[in-house]
């Protein structure tokens, strides 16, 4: 089998080549996740056994469907549980600031909370 071509390092400014395929050079690989998650482990945010309860409960209220997209008429599968109010803008945990929605939703919502 022949050897694989490099190829740029996936790291933005980053001027390495890489035949990894995670397609980051050797200094960058493994850094991306620890970068998003700022090197806290789920239970260090706030998301341990006590959130897996919360999150089942309000899924199991929202009947496993995405509220942003019935409010539009649609019916699709609920895959995580969102913050109306984010946690970092002051929101909590209290039920009545979680909705169910489905992955496209939610990165949508998250990414339009972050626009400064």
């Amino acid at each position: 089998m022949p050897k694989a071509i490099p190829r740029a390092c996936r790291k933005q400014g980053c001027a390495a080549t890489t035949t990894d395929r995670s397609g980051y050079c050797e200094s960058h690989r493994n850094t991306g996740w620890e970068q998003h998650q700022q090197g806290k482990s789920r239970h260090e945010r706030g998301y341990g056994s006590k959130w897996d309860v919360i999150r089942a409960r309000i899924l199991h209220r929202d009947k496993h469907l995405c509220q942003e997209c019935m409010r539009t008429g649609r019916a699709k599968a609920a895959a995580t549980v969102d913050h109306i109010k984010p946690k970092s803008q002051g929101g909590t945990d209290d039920d009545g600031n979680l909705q169910g929605l489905c992955w496209p939703c939610h990165k949508r919502k998250t990414a339009t909370e972050r626009k400064p």
